[in-house]
């Protein structure tokens, strides 16, 4: 943080305040605003679709963010991975779950998690002298507290450790995964208020003399698929019911934001604070989510899966009401903080992000540069990978295992409907070499045991809530500590 220094006046003391009134009035017009202790605030939302936002319109009412995205910087190609460990797990270190190894949700029995190899983005700013503050999801390691935020970087930490909870309960196969700080909170509550009012009270109780990076993670709209039942009301012109609820949670989302924001104003903290929101992935259409127009959803690298809402806010900075157009990736979110915070960072391993933030401050052009948005299954990889105007897919096939591949002029055809790879067969080997020469670190978590079932009762792709109650021992006492 900037030094104040003391000044040895020998006038009397209104000439004295006078004088630094005016040297600091100097410094303001030729230095600008300090973003050395600009305060930094990420929302992330669960599975939130391309079209589940209101402006990009939605039925979805979400005022909040239509009001951010009318104040700041709408990231029109803003790509993240398509599932939720690998974007998280690239959100904090920069880094492509490809080097880092994280390519499949941490689930709540694996004993790994997010190496501890990796640098992580709150350890950046802790040094810098920031408070650093994480509510809501988690889901980088839960058994052993390593792997936990509040030991990787982070103050604070409230929320849960897992990919998905029963939001009434807490619960996540049975077990009560809320905690603060290590120790398990039962408490009752909706978790997404639950989660507003931790970062509202953070907001206001934090240390004024520090600057504040403020990580919230919704774990809405994630199924299971609950929401308050008026909010549910709320959208009783929408037929369908699981799409129903789901938008109330989008919009209850909404309105914790703005409780959030409100608190920033009310402490004085609006104009100097970067707000950036972004989903972790699409959204799974099966449980609610609109993804439209862009094609498939959730876990997989077509357009619906991996190309996200986003945005970013900061006033007098980023022109209100503008639009960014050139690719962004998850993993450019952390050089892009440093570079608009002025955290002058070593990375202890190369990034694959790059800084954006000379491109969205001031229209600075950006080279082009091939990006990589992938996961894995415990048996092939799926990969999106865009090179300038082309996209390649591969899949591995549901029925043989054996890898398939398209190829897409993507810039032409966003919604991936004109497949040119027995067309353009230079551009598709060239392509392929080039994701196959990529190195690939062990996959996290590939000796853990796979997921007993994703679709029943409990599962992460279950719609309805498992509202029978714990019958084991919490999450947070029950991770090791050896």
């Amino acid at each position: 943080m900037p030094q104040t220094k003391s000044h040895q006046c020998g006038t009397t003391a209104r000439a004295c305040a006078s004088y630094v009134a005016a040297a600091m009035s100097l410094f303001a017009i030729h230095c600008g605003p300090a973003h050395a202790v600009t305060n930094v605030v990420l929302f992330v939302a669960d599975d939130l679709g391309w079209n589940d936002v209101g402006y990009h319109g939605s039925e979805i009412r979400t005022p909040t963010l239509d009001r951010l995205a009318a104040e700041g910087v709408v990231l029109g190609r803003f790509y993240a991975h398509p599932l939720c460990s690998p974007t998280r797990g690239a959100l904090m270190t920069g880094r492509s779950p490809l080097k880092t190894g994280v390519l499949i949700p941490f689930e709540p029995w694996f004993s790994t998690g997010l190496p501890s190899s990796e640098k992580l983005l709150p350890e950046y700013y802790k040094e810098a002298g920031y408070q650093t503050f994480a509510v809501g999801k988690w889901h980088l390691g839960p058994n052993h507290v390593m792997y936990h935020p509040q030991n990787r970087g982070f103050d604070h930490y409230y929320g849960h450790l897992g990919g998905f909870i029963n939001h009434e309960l807490h619960t996540i196969w049975r077990g009560v995964d809320w905690q603060r700080n290590g120790t398990t909170v039962h408490e009752e509550g909706y978790a997404t208020d639950l989660i507003a009012d931790e970062a509202v009270r953070l907001i206001h109780e934090r240390d004024t003399e520090a600057p504040l990076f403020l990580y919230v993670a919704f774990n809405a709209p994630h199924s299971p698929l609950q929401a308050p039942a008026d909010a549910i009301a709320e959208y009783s012109g929408i037929r369908d019911l699981d799409r129903r609820i789901f938008a109330a949670m989008v919009t209850e989302m909404d309105r914790g934001i703005a409780r959030v924001l409100a608190a920033l104003d009310e402490e004085g903290l609006n104009d100097d604070t970067l707000v950036m929101f972004m989903s972790d992935n699409g959204g799974e259409e099966n449980l609610g989510a609109d993804n439209g127009p862009f094609r498939d959803g959730k876990g997989r690298p077509w357009e619906g899966g991996i190309h996200v809402p986003a945005l970013m806010r900061l006033p007098g900075v980023l022109d209100a009401g503008s639009r960014y157009d050139g690719i962004v990736t998850v993993e450019d979110v952390l050089p892009t903080f440093m570079a608009a915070t002025e955290v002058d960072a070593e990375w202890p391993q190369p990034l694959d992000g790059i800084n954006l933030w000379p491109a969205l401050s001031s229209g600075e052009a950006v080279e082009e540069r091939a990006v990589v948005l992938a996961r894995h299954n415990h048996q092939q990889y799926s990969i999106a990978y865009i090179d300038e105007e082309w996209k390649l897919v591969q899949l591995p096939d549901p029925a043989t295992g054996m890898l398939r591949y398209s190829l897409f002029r993507i810039a032409e055809d966003p919604y991936e409907e004109n497949d040119l790879a027995a067309e353009r067969t230079d551009v598709f080997e060239r392509l392929i070499g080039e994701l196959d020469a990529l190195p690939r670190a062990p996959v996290v978590g590939m000796d853990d045991t796979p997921i007993p079932t994703a679709t029943g009762l409990g599962g992460p792709m279950s719609l309805p809530p498992d509202n029978r109650p714990p019958n084991r021992q919490p999450y947070a006492e029950s991770a090791r500590t050896d």
